[in-house]
């Protein structure tokens, strides 16, 4: 059974036609044109990416789209649902953990709720007991004093000559009921403790560069939507195809958002940047300058 990989090198060498020649045709990448051919489908992008290189490569030697993507799809299907497993894989096991890991916040967030409550609930329900018999001192009186209260006071008319109006008046202490006693002040309430505060980090200056002429040369591997800021000017956006290449001119720098960091390769002058992020990532205010 003839392969994709076959197929292509034989139709493009009988052709005459080189793998360079191929990509200036098809705006792809020379090294997807060799995976294609050496059905090295790991160093392929994504599935739906890599059955429009197929498409487009069968377009350009002029052979049957359909039946060179069906190759495609006999030669990969091991390797793609192999992949496809081992994602499910991954997948269920960040699940299973993330899982846990909320499982333990939960128990971290009630500790800490619970312990609250306490800590604001207990103070209030204390009471001022009163004191027992045991703790209050008995007042002690002399014989003199005891015989005075027990005794009934003479009135004048009984015995004028016993009291002299002149005579001052005893006053006798009585003792002072338990009633009296100043009660212990109520305890004071500790003061609550104050929210953390994080600080924010501040706005960065506007960067400046030297003069000069600055070319920003990004080609995409990938579907990815891009933002591209020369110096002070409005950002641009465009949404780039597998293949496509697009190029800026700047005199200081460039401000660029990717939505698939992993999509585009980026040159600044001809030198390579990057990697700036993962498959499928969107990364924002990748500034590039000299």
């Amino acid at each position: 059974m003839e392969t994709l990989g076959g197929l292509f090198q034989q139709t493009r060498e009988r052709q005459g036609l080189s793998l360079e020649q191929i990509a200036s045709r098809t705006r792809i990448q020379q090294r997807h044109l060799q995976a294609l051919e050496e059905e090295d489908f790991a160093s392929l992008p994504a599935k739906v990416f890599a059955k429009g290189f197929v498409r487009s490569y069968a377009r350009s030697l002029g052979l049957d789209e359909d039946e060179a993507l069906q190759l495609f799809l006999t030669s990969s299907s091991n390797f793609y649902d192999r992949t496809q497993e081992e994602q499910q894989h991954v997948q269920v096991t960040l699940q299973a953990a993330h899982r846990k890991r909320f499982n333990w916040n939960l128990v971290v967030i009630l500790f800490l709720v619970i312990g609250g409550v306490l800590f604001y609930l207990l103070p209030e329900q204390q009471e001022i007991l009163p004191p027992t018999p045991e703790s209050e001192t008995p007042l002690r009186i002399n014989e003199k004093e005891e015989e005075a209260i027990l005794e009934p006071t003479p009135s004048l008319e009984e015995s004028p000559a016993s009291v002299s109006p002149e005579a001052p008046v005893e006053t006798i202490p009585r003792p002072s009921s338990p009633s009296s006693a100043i009660a212990p002040s109520p305890p004071t309430p500790e003061p609550q403790p104050l929210l953390p505060s994080f600080p924010i980090s501040p706005v960065p200056e506007k960067a400046a560069g030297p003069g000069g002429s600055l070319v920003l040369e990004i080609e995409a591997t990938q579907l990815t939507w891009v933002v591209v800021q020369s110096d002070d000017q409005a950002p641009h956006e465009a949404l780039l195809q597998p293949g496509q290449q697009i190029t800026w001119k700047a005199n200081t720098q460039y401000l660029l958002t990717l939505g698939n960091a992993a999509g585009v390769v980026i040159r600044l002058n001809g030198e390579s940047q990057g990697p700036f992020g993962k498959p499928g990532q969107v990364v924002r205010n990748i500034r590039l300058k000299p």
